[in-house]
C-alpha cells in the first residue's frame, strides 16, 4: 500500500503500519513547531491522497469535548494509582493536564511545538516545557503516571520511546497511551482510505493493539486493560471529519446540515478505530501476564463505592441457597483437617465447610466490614480463626506453611492484581498432596461495568488460569468451566442503567438453578460464567519449594 510516495508496509503477525522508508527526522519534527498545526482554517487536501497534517482551530473550539474524554481516561488511570506526579508527553495545548489538576494530579507537560506550549502556559497556567522526551532527561522513576494522547503514532521508533517512558515511571506507575488501531476490522476495510493512514509521513507507525501490547512488554510494562475511544463534536466537524473517508457523503450532508441548523449539533463517533491502553511499570518481579489485558468499558462507573457493592452482593448471594448449594458441590469433597477459606465474605460457605469435616478453619478476609461480620457470626467458634489480611502478603497464611489440607479462594483471585504471587502464598499453605480450588469469573469477552464495579482486574480464560496455577508450584487435576446459565444475566446487567445485580435478580436466577444444576451436570458445557480449577501439590512441588525458598524469605 502507499500513500502520497509514501510506502506502507503491515505486520503479518500483528497488522501494525509503518512508513517504510520514513523522512529524515528532521522533516516530521518540522511538521509540528507551526502555530498552523493546531489552528488552521480547515483540514485541507495534502499532496496526491494524502491529508495536510495538523488540526484545525476545532481542536480549541472543542476543549470540552477533549477535556471530557481525557476525564475517562484519567478515571481509568486512577483506578490502578492515586493522583500523584504525571507527565504527559506530546501535551499540545494542555488539556488533559487542566483536567488531572482539577483532580489533585501535579502535572508537567512537554511538547515539540512553541505555541502549543505557549498556550499551555500563558493561557492555562500549566508546567509544560518544549522538547522531545528523550531531551528532557527526567529522574529515574520521577513519575507516577504517563500519558501520551495522539503521540505514538508520530514517532519512527515506539519501542524507544515507551522504553525511555518506563524509565521514568516508578515501578508500579501507570502508562496510558491513546493511538490509532491499525489492526481493527473498520481500519482494515478502508486501506488506503483510512485517514489516519492517509497522513503517512506525519504518521510514521500506526500500532495495532496486539502490536501495541508487544512494544509494552517488551520495555517493562504490563497490560491491564484497553477500550476504543470515539469522537464527541459538532456535527459540522464530524462530517469534516468523516469526508477524510467519504468525500462524497460529506459534501452530501455538509449543506443539510446547514440549512436545518443542526450543524452545532453534538454526536460522538466512535468507528473503532483508535484505542486506549492501560499498562503498569513493572518491578524486578513482574507479575505474570496470565491472560490478555480486559476490553474495559470506555467509562468507569461510579454508582456505588466497590466495598458496598460487594457486600451488599454477598448478602443477597447467601440468601441464594440453590446457588450456594451448587457451589458448594464443586469442593465440598476436598473439605478436611486443617482448612483455609481466602475471601471468606461474611461466612456463607463457613459453616458449610465446618459441617463438612473441617477441625481448624482460618478465614482470611480483608475488607473490615465482611470481617465485622465474621467476628459477630462465628468469632465465637472455637475452631475458627479470622484474619484481616490480604493476599499475598498474609502473615496468617505464610504462619501455616506446609501444614493445611485444604485452601478454598472462591471469586476473590480477580480481585487481586498480582494473581501470582497470591496463588503461590496459598500453595505455600499446603501440605504435601493437599488441595487448592478456585473458582474466578470467565470469559474476557463478558468483562464489563460490573467487573469494574466489583474490583475485577481479568476475567479468566482456562489457558490463563492453567497458567497461574502451575506458575505457584502446584499440578492441574481438575480445569472446567461452571455456570453457563449465568452467562445472559451477567452480561444483559453489564449493559444496563443500574450497575448490579441486584435481589430480585438473583433471587430470579436461584429459582432457575435447580433443574439447570442437573442439566450441566449431565452436559458439562465447554463454557460458563466461571471457572473452577482443582489443584494439589505433590511431594516434589513441595520439595522444590522447600529448596528454593531457603535464604530468600
Amino acid at each position: 500500500m502507499e500513500v502520497s510516495g509514501h510506502p506502507l508496509r503491515r505486520c503479518d503477525s500483528c497488522a501494525s503500519l509503518w512508513v517504510a522508508d520514513p523522512p529524515p527526522a528532521e522533516t516530521t519534527e518540522a511538521l509540528y513547531r507551526e502555530e498552523s498545526y493546531y489552528t488552521a482554517e480547515a483540514t485541507v487536501e495534502g499532496p496526491a491522497d494524502g491529508i495536510a497534517p495538523g488540526y484545525t482551530g476545532h481542536y480549541l473550539l472543542d476543549r470540552h469535548n477533549v477535556e471530557a474524554k481525557f476525564a475517562e481516561v484519567l478515571d481509568h488511570v486512577e483506578r490502578y494509582t492515586a493522583p500523584g506526579r504525571l507527565l504527559d508527553v506530546g501535551c499540545g495545548p494542555g488539556f488533559l493536564l487542566s483536567v488531572a489538576r482539577r483532580r489533585g494530579w501535579q502535572g508537567r507537560g512537554i511538547d515539540v511545538n512553541g505555541w502549543a506550549v505557549r498556550y499551555a502556559r500563558e493561557e492555562m497556567g500549566l508546567d509544560v516545557s518544549r522538547g522531545t522526551l528523550e531531551d528532557a532527561k527526567f529522574e529515574e522513576g520521577e513519575f507516577d503516571a504517563v500519558t501520551m494522547m495522539d503521540l505514538v503514532e508520530h514517532v519512527a521508533d515506539p519501542e524507544s520511546l515507551m522504553a525511555e517512558a518506563a524509565r521514568i515511571t516508578r515501578t508500579g506507575g501507570v502508562l496510558a497511551i491513546l493511538t490509532p488501531d491499525a489492526g481493527s476490522p473498520v481500519s482494515r476495510a478502508l486501506g488506503r482510505r483510512w485517514p489516519e493512514a492517509r497522513r503517512a509521513g506525519e504518521h510514521l507507525v500506526l500500532l495495532s493493539l496486539e502490536g501495541a501490547l508487544s512494544v509494552l512488554r517488551r520495555t517493562g510494562y504490563v497490560p491491564l486493560g484497553w477500550h476504543y475511544v470515539g469522537k464527541t463534536s459538532s456535527l459540522a466537524t464530524l462530517a469534516e471529519d468523516v469526508g477524510l473517508a467519504l468525500p462524497g457523503l460529506a459534501r452530501a450532508a455538509t449543506p443539510v446540515l446547514e440549512r436545518t441548523g443542526l450543524a452545532r449539533r453534538e454526536l460522538e463517533l466512535d468507528p473503532h478505530t483508535k484505542f486506549v491502553l492501560y499498562a503498569r511499570r513493572a518491578g524486578a518481579r513482574a507479575p505474570l501476564a496470565a491472560s490478555p489485558p480486559v476490553r474495559l468499558p470506555k467509562r468507569v462507573p461510579r454508582a456505588r463505592p466497590t466495598e458496598r457493592a460487594v457486600l451488599e452482593e454477598l448478602r443477597a448471594l447467601a440468601e441464594a441457597t440453590r446457588l450456594c448449594d451448587w457451589m458448594f458441590e464443586q469442593f465440598g469433597r476436598y473439605v478436611q483437617g486443617r482448612v483455609v477459606e481466602v475471601g471468606a465474605g461474611i461466612g456463607t460457605f463457613s459453616r458449610r465447610i465446618l459441617e463438612a469435616g473441617a477441625s481448624e478453619l482460618l478465614l482470611v478476609e480483608p475488607e473490615d466490614a465482611c470481617a465485622d461480620e465474621l467476628e459477630r457470626e462465628l468469632g465465637d467458634e472455637p475452631r475458627i480463626a479470622i484474619a484481616r489480611e490480604l493476599l499475598p502478603d498474609a502473615p496468617s497464611l505464610r504462619a501455616r506453611a506446609g501444614q493445611s489440607d485444604f485452601v478454598l479462594c472462591q471469586n476473590v483471585l480477580e480481585h487481586i492484581e498480582d494473581d501470582v504471587a497470591a496463588t503461590a502464598a496459598m500453595a505455600d499453605a499446603l501440605r504435601p498432596g493437599g488441595h487448592l480450588t478456585l473458582l474466578v469469573p470467565a470469559m474476557p469477552r463478558l468483562y464489563g461495568t460490573l467487573d469494574v464495579v466489583y474490583g475485577h482486574w481479568r476475567r479468566y480464560t482456562r489457558d490463563g488460569l492453567r497458567s497461574v496455577v502451575e506458575a505457584a508450584g502446584l499440578e492441574v487435576v481438575e480445569l472446567y468451566s461452571f455456570n453457563a446459565l449465568g452467562i445472559p444475566g451477567w452480561w444483559v446487567k453489564n449493559r444496563g442503567a443500574r450497575v448490579e445485580i441486584g435481589r430480585s435478580a438473583l433471587r430470579a436466577y436461584n429459582a432457575a438453578v435447580g433443574p439447570w444444576r442437573a442439566l450441566e451436570r449431565r452436559v458439562k458445557p465447554p463454557f460458563g460464567l466461571s471457572l473452577v480449577v482443582h489443584a494439589v501439590k505433590t511431594a516434589e512441588h513441595a520439595n522444590t519449594a522447600n529448596t528454593g525458598s531457603n535464604g530468600a524469605r
